[in-house]
């Protein structure tokens, strides 16, 4: 062979061998982007064993020496592999009858644990008063998980955000007029120790290495976001433990995790909704050496009186989940069941743009995979295709989960009884006198713990010849005013929180008779999450009194002489009102605030139902004296649920009490359909 074939071959061999080095080179990029997609089912799954019918048996088999421990790769229960496949389950958004139906459907899912926070507001109405009875009986609640095959992981705050009532802090630390919520203020920090005393004592027999279903425990909520005391977060922890919590704690953060407001040695966890990999990557880079875990992945999200319905598509939901499963990260469903803010326990947001101060409506449906009435949605049966394709120790197969919930198409009930504002304020037990307007929570009543939620009138005579009233400051949260005149009603009107120094015109001309000046202001929900860089005081956490806040001047001179009534809606005055003499509705001779009464026949056993209010304005609807929350026709929301735990058989008081003064019903009527109305096909809004 001559040397000039020799070369040409060589030559070929050459941009062959190139050829192949780039190729081989691109392969190796190519599988290495893919890495993540072909392995992580072979990796997570091939070293999580699948989970067992009977998670209790296989945990807790030999004995249990360890509880859930968090150390490398993998979380271990008792020295186990485990997988966290959680959904959150809120025990005090329901009733008690259906916590066991609610719980089948999330272990229908393939789940393995169940999260629930604790409503503090709840459990302790009034300092060292405790509730655990009913629809509040937690231990119940837990004995329930651990009968369906759940584990728990408990959330007891003492604050919880969860779009609740001041983020279930009660209303009665506000008392205290220099109260620091969240910090080692003193006094808070005593009711807490009190509290927590209270509620851990009760379930520290429940933790799992005691035999029990709690297998973490979370030190407060999201501290990061509020970092109002570095003390804090280290105090709260040392009270937990004082109390006899040994499992696992952990932290849980959103927008404000960092090393500066997480605990050292104490497991971080992280809440989001999207951009899964770049919040993971945060999270990792905190502490690389830690099961991963998403403590809230929100399925969806709450909604304001006067926005559209928010949805999260479930393409987009299952993407992100997709991305969490792949990532080895163990995930909490927020919420997998959301259900209702029953009664005046809704909480509201302070926001960055104007009117600042949003309420949140009742339902607390939240796009979640069972809906707010407990049904299975398209979102639970795409969840579960998730899990079932991605997520180590999965089940082979799943239990089926109880049968559709019936519901009732009533029809409509039409209302026979009124009674004005005047009638159901002297149905109150006591009205007080002070000097100045107070807020609510400065009132005398409930043995000296003030009001907690509902309305307060306010009322007081002064003479004049002309001039201008101001309302210094805000009022908290929204007011009727009226101005009367020798029993003439001279002026009316609503305003909110929105408007400051709200003034109204007093006519020039003299009167013998004095003045009245009267107030009704609603409490529309305490701010249950605060942003840290808002300046406005009045959205603070701190400044969440209800009512009159300040003076109110004639020109320059301070009213004086006030006489306030709470109005609370509670159990017992609702009693009252049911057994009261109703007047006769007389078409066209009433206006609100008033309240109305209506009765629904049932006829067999009661059923779920919804209440549709068309053609009402704003105000609380209650069957059977049972507070179902709140209505206001600006939406999104349309219908109220009513579980039928709530209704019987025979007669059932239907009472609206309606706020607007320009309803005009020639019949007034309330409606029972079988579905529920969150909003309407116009307005809804897609995270």
């Amino acid at each position: 062979m001559s040397l000039k074939s020799m070369a040409n071959i060589l030559t070929v061999r050459s941009v062959h061998l190139k050829r192949i080095v780039i190729l081989s080179l691109i392969s190796i990029v190519i599988i290495w982007y893919m890495l993540p997609t072909l392995n992580t089912r072979t990796y997570y799954q091939n070293r999580i064993p699948q989970m067992e019918k009977d998670l209790y048996a296989y945990y807790t088999k030999g004995g249990v020496g360890k509880g859930l421990e968090a150390e490398g790769e993998f979380f271990t229960l008792n020295k186990r592999k485990i997988f966290l496949l959680s959904g959150a389950v809120h025990y005090f958004r329901f009733p008690h009858e259906y916590w066991r139906n609610r719980l089948l459907k999330l272990k229908a899912a393939g789940l393995n644990v169940v999260e629930t926070y604790v409503a503090w507001n709840l459990h302790e109405p009034h300092p060292g008063e405790y509730n655990f009875q009913g629809n509040l009986d937690l231990l119940h609640f837990l004995d329930t998980a651990k009968e369906v095959g759940l584990f728990v992981i408990f959330r007891p705050g003492p604050y919880i955000c969860s779009e609740w009532e001041w983020g279930g802090l009660p209303h009665w630390l506000l008392r205290d007029p220099d109260m620091k919520i969240r910090t080692t203020y003193p006094p808070f920090i005593k009711a807490v120790d009190r509290y927590f005393g209270q509620v851990l004592s009760l379930v520290k027999e429940y933790q799992f290495t005691k035999g029990g279903p709690i297998i973490a425990v979370q030190i407060e909520n999201e501290y990061g976001s509020y970092a109002a005391d570095e003390k804090y977060m280290p105090s709260v922890m040392e009270i937990i433990k004082k109390y006899g919590i040994v499992e696992l704690l952990f932290t849980s953060d959103g927008e404000g995790i960092s090393d500066e407001y997480t605990l050292p040695g104490i497991l971080a966890t992280i809440n989001f909704q999207r951009n899964a990999n770049v919040k993971l990557d945060i999270l990792q880079r905190q502490q690389p050496n830690r099961p991963l875990m998403v403590m809230e992945y929100w399925s969806g999200w709450f909604d304001h009186w006067g926005e559209n319905h928010h949805l999260f598509p479930n393409s987009a939901y299952t993407e992100t989940l997709r991305t969490i499963l792949k990532r080895g990260a163990s995930v909490n469903f927020y919420m997998f069941y959301g259900g209702t803010n029953f009664g005046f326990m809704n909480g509201a947001n302070s926001e960055r743009s104007d009117p600042y101060y949003y309420p949140t409506i009742t339902s607390y449906d939240y796009d979640a995979p069972l809906s707010e009435s407990g049904d299975i949605t398209l979102k639970w049966k795409a969840t579960v295709e998730e899990l079932r394709a991605y997520a180590p120790g999965f089940p082979s197969s799943l239990p089926e989960p109880p049968p559709p919930t019936a519901y009732a198409k009533y029809g409509k009930v039409m209302m026979t009884g009124y009674l004005p504002l005047q009638q159901l304020l002297d149905t109150v037990a006591m009205t007080e006198q002070h000097e100045h307007p107070v807020s609510m929570e400065m009132l005398y009543c409930n043995g000296g713990f003030g009001q907690g939620y509902g309305f307060t009138f306010y009322r007081t005579t002064f003479q004049s010849n002309g001039g201008k009233i101001t309302i210094q400051d805000r009022i908290a949260d929204r007011a009727h005013i009226w101005l009367h005149s020798e029993d003439n009603n001279i002026f009316k009107d609503v305003f909110d929180s929105s408007v400051r120094n709200y003034g109204l015109t007093v006519p020039g001309e003299a009167t013998e008779k004095p003045y009245k000046l009267e107030l009704l202001v609603e409490n529309q929900g305490r701010i249950n999450y605060q942003y840290h860089s808002l300046s406005s005081a009045y959205l603070k956490m701190d400044n969440q009194r209800k009512g009159v806040l300040g003076n109110i001047l004639h020109n320059t001179n301070v009213l004086i002489n006030w006489e306030i009534t709470p109005l609370q809606f509670d159990a017992n005055y609702m009693q009252k009102l049911m057994s009261m003499q109703w007047l006769d509705i007389v078409e066209n001779t009433w206006e609100g605030p008033a309240a109305f009464m209506g009765t629904l026949d049932i006829s067999g056993t009661p059923q779920d139902t919804f209440l549709r209010l068309d053609g009402w304005g704003k105000g609380v609807a209650f069957v059977n004296g049972f507070n179902l929350g709140r209505y206001w026709k600006k939406g999104p929301q349309q219908t109220l649920y009513v579980p039928a735990p709530v209704l019987h058989t025979g007669p059932n008081v239907i009472i609206i009490f309606e706020l607007e003064f320009d309803i005009r019903l020639p019949s007034p009527s309330v409606t029972f359909i079988n579905q529920p109305v969150l909003s309407t096909s116009t307005r809804e809004t897609y995270m």
